[in-house]
């Protein structure tokens, strides 16, 4: 996942990263980030890109299927970083239940999930378009 152009590794699957926050009876909030009445991220092929070392960038060395937030506004952005649903994005001060599962992606560490092809749903999108 991209997110204000930094590389997270998400705990699941795009369609099923669920909201953090506490609702009013003290559970987890059902609802996932992916909301079908919000902007949706792009899957794109990207650069596979390590992170400084001793001042260097680490070579390129393919592409990788990346989930590309980039292109949506600030707010879209913040709340899927903070891992929220569209109405407890809207509330400043809920609490959360737990902590967000992004973790930094670094290739060297995470490369069994450097995937070279688009998911198959994108796959079919881009070729209807």
């Amino acid at each position: 996942m991209q997110i204000f152009y930094a590389r997270y590794l998400a705990a699941l699957p795009v369609d099923a990263i669920q909201c953090i926050a506490q609702t009013r009876r003290r559970d987890r909030c059902p609802y996932p980030v992916l909301a079908p009445d919000t902007p949706a991220g792009e899957w794109a092929l990207l650069p596979v890109t390590a992170p400084k070392r001793h001042g260097k960038l680490a070579p390129l060395t393919a592409n990788m299927a990346i989930y590309d937030l980039t292109h949506l506004s600030y707010a879209e952005q913040l709340r899927w970083r903070t891992q929220h649903c569209p109405a407890h994005a809207a509330a400043p001060d809920v609490a959360h239940i737990a902590l967000a599962d992004w973790e930094v992606f670094d290739p060297r560490l995470h490369h069994q999930h450097v995937h070279t092809r688009l998911p198959a749903a994108a796959r079919k999108r881009s070729r209807r378009s």
